[in-house]
Order: structure tokens, then sequence, then C-alpha cells
């Protein structure tokens, strides 16, 4: 009885929830005052908080919940929209209107301004007397103006007819994340936070922007990913720049080697696009949105920054920082429509931060990924951003809302990076007694180095050595069985590829790697092991703290360090080194799932450990030189920069 009355509690405080949203729209509904539009909005976003929660936990009322959280949302929209007239806060309903009455002419949108002599015919009081920055080409992309035609020529000429066709998105997009929220077996009323969210209804229901075409792309380009239909995934992103530009920062983003589909089929279609407008020349077509942003700065972190050092400075550091962003997530691993969704968050975020012009309606953009992840802080920011609404009652923005506005913000990121150090430690089950112990061995031309460092391990007491050739030309592998070692051969080169491979091969519940160059010592594997038989640790590092002349060369040891402390920065793990020596529980090892098949796999082990909870020891060895043969690293340059700038990327793929 406990469970049903509590499921019943919680479906009973939504829904008294949601009756005063409704009711909030209703009293809002039409009213152009920026005051009390600005009031009613951050009061509807105080009362839609608790509603995401428990949407977010689930009412456990299956249907009935999703039906509660769909015909509210509805409702919300039906208050919100009056038919027939403008806009409340906005006169873009105008400008959209417009540009689909010059196109139903035959003429191209971006040929002339409003204001231009040539279309005086087209003029009337309805219409183009509302029509905004007339002396400006339209901003809008391709796939936005194709919108506004179609709306025209579906639901007439009026005003909002444009906002009929975006409420008709809306619903396709809430539509497209039940699925993936379907999925993923996750609570399907979480789609409330975005199709519940006042700014949602604010912006699309009332004031009619073009932005619900971004956020259809978007749930689209969520849907299809976490399908894995990439080649669809690529037609959502080109949907989503040629609804707004900013998406385009997705694509560099998002580009792999094993997602050509993707990028070909979202170059080729946002450039088909824009195809038969470029007969006005690029200028018309790019130039007015451009010089927009350099004539108005507002809202966003720029005019805040420039102020300090000049708008040309703040600009350019700013888009350095945003490049450099791209170039970060672009590293990251995206297989996840949860990776996916924190990447949108990031740059589509990132950007609104940056850009000249910031407008409540631009954060729409992320609304569908908060349906996936959560994230408080910009949850907060699309909740607050109304405020800028201020700056229309005296020109200027009060001096109390950019603080109002990042510094919660900034306060959830600072939050954020520090609990990322602090994971909760994940447990494991004792070690059978005795553990069975297995060295790893991986070798690639080895002859010369590998008798000495089979013979040192017989006497560290192992279960079993098995040697991983890596596609030898030598006669590594007849070396290594003489000494009495198992052999296992990888045809594919790569250091990761060979450790997995020796792993796979055996059943040891404790794993020992180490190189069969002879430059770690054999006789260090006890102290190696420790922590881990003692299970103080899942993962256990030689750190080369003890250098025999010539072990590491300075570069090597440069380098080493760099990923150590970023791995200290980010992850909070107290490592001096990144080395090859390691001892591992056989089921820590599973659970991490490694997929870096090169030099990046030992530091993929780390950081994995780290995010999965899994302590990790240090103890301190000797390095010595190579025992024989050449290095495939040390002492040449190209190698040398491969092989620490995989070691990097690793971390930053996982941060």
């Amino acid at each position: 009885m406990g469970p049903r009355m509590n499921r019943r509690a919680r479906g009973a405080s939504l829904l008294l929830l949601g009756l005063l949203l409704l009711a909030l729209q209703l009293v809002l509904r039409g009213r152009s005052s920026i005051t009390a539009q600005v009031a009613g909005q951050l009061t509807a976003f105080a009362l839609f908080l608790p509603a995401a929660w428990l949407c977010w936990r689930g009412l456990g009322l299956g249907r009935l919940g999703l039906a509660l959280v769909l015909v509210l949302a509805v409702g919300f929209r039906a208050a919100a929209f009056e038919p027939g007239t403008s806009a409340p806060l906005s006169t873009d309903l105008h400008r959209y209107a417009w540009d689909a009455r010059v196109a139903a002419h035959g003429i191209n949108p971006y040929r002339y301004t409003p204001g231009s002599s040539v279309l005086v015919p087209l003029r009337d009081s309805t219409v183009w007397g509302g029509v905004n920055e007339r002396t400006f080409h339209t901003i809008y992309p391709p796939g936005a103006e194709g919108a506004f035609q179609l709306a025209r020529g579906v639901f007439g000429h009026g005003l909002r007819a444009t906002t009929w066709l975006f409420l008709l998105a809306e619903g396709a997009a809430v539509a497209l994340l039940i699925g993936v929220l379907h999925r993923r077996g996750d609570p399907l009323e979480r789609v409330a936070l975005y199709a519940w969210h006042p700014l949602a209804v604010s912006e699309i229901a009332a004031n009619g922007h073009v932005d619900a075409l971004a956020v259809l792309a978007l749930a689209a380009l969520l849907a299809t990913w976490q399908r894995r239909r990439f080649a669809l995934a690529g037609a959502a992103l080109a949907g989503a720049i040629l609804a707004k530009l900013a998406p385009i920062l997705l694509l560099p983003a998002l580009l792999h080697r094993r997602r050509g589909r993707f990028a070909l089929t979202c170059v080729a279609l946002t450039a088909v696009a824009y195809l038969p407008f470029l007969s006005v020349g690029v200028p018309k077509v790019f130039g007015s949105a451009l010089a927009l942003a350099r004539r108005r700065n507002f809202g966003s972190l720029e005019p805040l920054l420039a102020s300090v050092t000049g708008r040309p400075v703040a600009i350019a550091l700013l888009l350095a920082a945003l490049t450099l962003l791209v170039a970060f997530v672009a590293l990251r691993e995206h297989e996840t429509v949860d990776e996916l969704a924190r990447t949108l968050l990031l740059l589509l975020g990132a950007t609104l931060l940056v850009a000249t012009l910031l407008e409540p309606w631009y954060a729409l953009w992320l609304l569908p990924a908060l349906v996936i992840v959560p994230a408080p802080g910009w949850l907060y920011l699309t909740g607050v951003l109304p405020l800028l609404y201020l700056n229309g009652l005296h020109d200027r923005l009060p001096g109390w809302v950019p603080a109002v506005l990042y510094l919660p913000l900034a306060g959830w990121a600072i939050w954020r990076v520090a609990a990322q150090r602090r994971l909760p430690r994940a447990s494991l089950p004792s070690l059978p007694e005795p553990p069975r112990i297995v060295a790893i061995v991986p070798a690639l031309n080895e002859a010369d180095a590998l008798p000495g460092v089979l013979e040192e391990l017989s006497r560290q007491g192992l279960d079993e050595v098995i040697v991983v050739d890596g596609g030898s030309t030598d006669a590594t592998a007849a070396v290594a069985k003489r000494a009495g070692a198992r052999v296992v051969l990888e045809g594919g080169r790569g250091y990761g590829r060979a450790c997995a491979a020796g792993a796979a091969a055996c059943d040891a519940d404790v794993l020992i790697f180490l190189d069969g160059d002879g430059s770690d010592d054999p006789a260090c594997i006890p102290k190696v092991l420790a922590p881990v038989l003692t299970s103080s640790a899942a993962l256990s590092l030689g750190a080369r703290l003890d250098l025999e002349p010539g072990a590491m060369l300075p570069h090597q040891r440069a380098g080493n360090r760099l990923v150590a402390a970023l791995v200290r920065l980010v992850f909070g793990l107290r490592l001096r080194d990144i080395p090859p020596l390691r001892a591992i529980r056989r089921d820590a090892l599973d659970r991490l799932a490694l997929r870096e098949m090169t030099y990046g796999w030992p530091t993929e082990m780390i950081v994995k450990c780290a995010r999965a909870g899994l302590e990790v020891a240090e103890v301190p060895v000797r390095s010595r030189k190579r025992r024989g043969g050449e290095s495939k690293i040390a002492g040449r340059a190209w190698p040398s920069a491969r092989a620490g700038a995989l070691m990097l990327a690793v971390v930053i793929r996982h941060a």
C-alpha cells in the first residue's frame, strides 16, 4: 500500500504544479508588459523545478504519468498561444511573414532589405509595419526560410502561420525525445524537462520563435545517434544548421574516421540548401548576420569582458577559447547518446556565453539535451535568461542581471569539476586464495632483450607468463617459447591491442603488464602487486622514480609528467608517472571495457579506473635502460610526439 500511495502522492503533486503553471500561463496570455512577463516567467520556472525533479525521478504511474505530462504540456501552449495576434515580447514574427511574402512573389529573400524601394508594393501595415532591422538582409538560414514559405502555404498569410508550424515541430521533437528515453529505459515523464519548461512555452507558443526548428533537429540528432544511424544524424545536424547557424560547431566536434557518412551527409545537405540562394552573392546571404553581430553586444560574457579589454580583444579571446573548446570536445568519446548530449550542452552553452548577442530564446537549443542528462547549471541558466528582457525597459541591462545569470552557473561548473575528483569508491569482491597471477609481455622485435626479461620473470613466482608477439620480423616468438613462455600471436599492430590480446588469452585473477625490452625490472613486481593483493587498490602502477642513467630521455620524462599532471588535475589522482609496469585485478579490467588499441591504452586504464571509482595506487620502482634491440619510440621525434599526443588525447576524451 505504501509504494502505491507514494506514487499517487507524486502524481497528485505533479498535477497540482501543472495546474498552477496552466493558471499562470492564462494570466500571462497576451500581456505585453515586460515586467509582468519577466516576473511571470521566473515564477513559472520556480514552479517548474519541483515538477522537473518529480519527473526526473519518475512517477511510477506508467503511461498515465506520461499522459499527464503531455496533456498539460498541450494545455500550457493552448493558454500561451493567441492566434491572430502579434507576439508579446518579439517582432520576429513580422520578419518571418515578410520573408515568406517576398519568396512567394518569386524573389530571393536574401536579395533585398525590407526597406528597399523595390519591395514597396509588398508593404502593408500588419506585416511590414512590424518588421525589425529593415536595413539588413535576412539573417535566417535556408531551412528557416523554407519553413516560413511552408507555413504560408499551409496555414495562410497571417502573422501566426509560422507559430502553428513551430508547434507541430515541438510535438515531433517531444515524440523523438520520448523514443530516446524509452530506448534508454528512463522514466518517460522526463520529457517534461522540455515539454513543461516555461522557456519553451513562452518563446515558441507565445512569441513564436523559429528556434523550434533547431529543437526538432537536435532531438532528431540525439535519436539517430542513439540508433547509430550516422547518415541520418548528419541530416539532422544539417537541419539544425539550416535553422540556426550555431549548431555548425557540432560538426568538427563530432568528426570521426568511423563516421564519414555523418560528416558527408551534413556538409552535402547544407551546401545543397544554400546553393539556390547564392546567386545574389555571399555577402548578402551571410553579411547581415555578421554585421548585426558586430553592431550589437548584449547579454553574454562578451560585453563584460569588452568593458575590461576592449571589444576587439574580447572577441578575439572568446573566439580563441571557443576554438580550443571545439578541439577539446572533438577528442572526447561520443559513443553513447549521453556523451553526445553532454557535448551539445557544452558547445551550444558555450556559444551562448561568448556570442556578441544573447537572446533568451537561444537557450531553447539546450533543452533536448537536458531531457537526457542532468545539468543543473545549464538548467538554471535556461530558467533565468528571461531577465534579459529587462533591457527593454531602459535600453540597458540592470547591472545586477549578469551576476544573477552567470555566478550560479560558474559556481556549478566549479563544483562539477571538483566533484569529478571525489567520485565514490567502487567495491570489488575478495580475490581467490591464492589468486592466479599472470604476466603479459607485449613484444615487437625484442629477440635480443626478451631472454633476460623472461629469465628474471621466472624467479617471481608467477603462475604464467604470456608474450604477445605483435608481428615481429625477428625471432621474438621462438625465443619466448624456448624460455617457457606462452606465445600469443597478434596480427594487428598496437600496444593496447597486444595487451588486450594477452589478457583475453588467460583466466588470471590478477594481471601484470610490463614491457619486453627489459626497461621494467621484474624484481619490482612484488612491490607493484602488493596493493592489489591486499585489496587496497584495483590498479597498482610502478612509477619510474628511480632511474638508471639513460633509462628515460628528457622528452619522455617531460611528456609523462605532463600527462600525469593532467590526470591529477582532472581526476584528482596523485600520480607522478604513466608507466607500463602495472598490476590490475581481472574483474576491474573487464569492467573498464578499454577501447584504445595504441599507446594510449595504459592511460585509458588509469582514467577509466578513476571514472569508475576504482582505487589506483602508485609505488616507486626502478627503471632501467633497455636490455637490447631498438626502441620503437624513445629517441625518435615523430613516434615520441605521436605517443604523447595519444596519451593526452585519452585524458581529454574522458575528462
